[in-house]
């Protein structure tokens, strides 16, 4: 972080996008409560940062992960990590993609956002993402894709299930007799990680929604 602004930019970009956050541990312990919808699936990562439930999706039995990600060195950090956990290599597939650029989610049987929720205006573009990937699964005729988010911030603003597309679509999903969308809290205890802007590593017990 003592490198000038430029460099740090061209370097590193987000700092928040090198860090384990505790959304990714929970996304990572609901993937293996659900490890038989995620056998032979293709899960697509938005917002990877370093991979953990990217990994374990890999490891529990996915066919195809698609990691995604805007900042350089997280996607750098995620292939270098996926290459050399055995059998994972050729599962995982680190890709830059935008959440707010015009380009299609890529096709995917379940979605993963784990902590990507930092200010109102990402939470809505999450939320768009969602209602997008699951739109597109009735309109092939699928049943919807499935998708896990989980927020350890809870930044105000940011509950996008408030949005009009999201309520109607959970309107939907009432009709067709599936879950709703719907906000869980798991309580963490001595989670450990790496601090932004701070030398030490940070240990502290967190709920995560």
């Amino acid at each position: 972080w003592s490198l000038d602004e430029n460099e740090r930019e061209s370097r590193v970009g987000d700092p928040f996008g090198v860090v384990m956050w505790p959304g990714s541990i929970v996304a990572s312990k609901e993937l293996m409560k659900q490890q038989k919808n995620v056998v032979n699936s293709t899960v697509l990562i938005v917002g990877a940062g370093t991979g953990v439930e990217a990994f374990a999706a890999a490891v529990l039995g996915a066919s195809k992960v698609i990691a995604t990600d805007i900042n350089p060195l997280s996607l750098q950090l995620l292939g270098y990590g996926a290459q050399r956990m055995e059998g994972i290599g050729n599962v995982v597939e680190a890709m830059h993609f935008d959440l707010f650029s015009s380009d299609q989610l890529p096709p995917c049987d379940i979605l993963v956002a784990a902590d990507t929720l930092y200010n109102e205006h990402l939470a809505k573009q999450v939320g768009h993402r969602l209602h997008e990937a699951i739109v597109r699964s009735f309109d092939v005729g699928d049943n919807p894709t499935k998708v896990l988010v989980t927020d350890s911030q809870q930044f105000h603003g940011t509950d996008f299930l408030q949005e009009k597309e999201m309520v109607e679509l959970n309107a939907l999903f009432k009709q067709g007799g599936w879950k709703p969308l719907q906000w869980e809290i798991e309580k963490l205890k001595n989670v450990r990680g790496t601090g932004v802007l701070i030398d030490e590593d940070q240990t502290y017990d967190v709920d995560v929604r």
